[in-house]
């Protein structure tokens, strides 16, 4: 419990010894990749601050990605050109994607 207070793990449940380690290694690693980041010619503007408000700064440069997969057929979309696809379709297709798409 105190390590749990400690870290400020409210979303953490387990109390199982592995799980609370595992979580604590996964942090630390996590911490050791920013920093490692930090050293990189990218990473240079974040030099001098820390994780939280790294993060709260970032903003994503890079296009985001739809895959849509069905037993071992898949296809790769840019995120607009899925939405153009999705809204071209039928009202029945969609009704058969919708369900799909509410899992994401």
């Amino acid at each position: 419990r105190q390590i749990k207070e400690f870290w400020k793990l409210e979303d953490f449940k387990s109390t199982k010894y592995n799980f609370i380690v595992f979580h604590i290694v996964m942090l630390l690693i996590g911490y050791m990749y920013f920093q490692i980041y930090k050293n990189t010619e990218e990473g240079q503007k974040y030099a001098k601050k820390s994780l939280p408000v790294a993060i709260k700064k970032y903003v994503c440069k890079k296009e985001k990605k739809v895959i849509i997969y069905r037993g071992r057929y898949f296809a790769i979309f840019n995120f607009l050109e899925f939405i153009k696809l999705y809204s071209s379709c039928s009202e029945e297709i969609q009704s058969l994607l919708d369900p799909i798409l509410a899992l994401v």
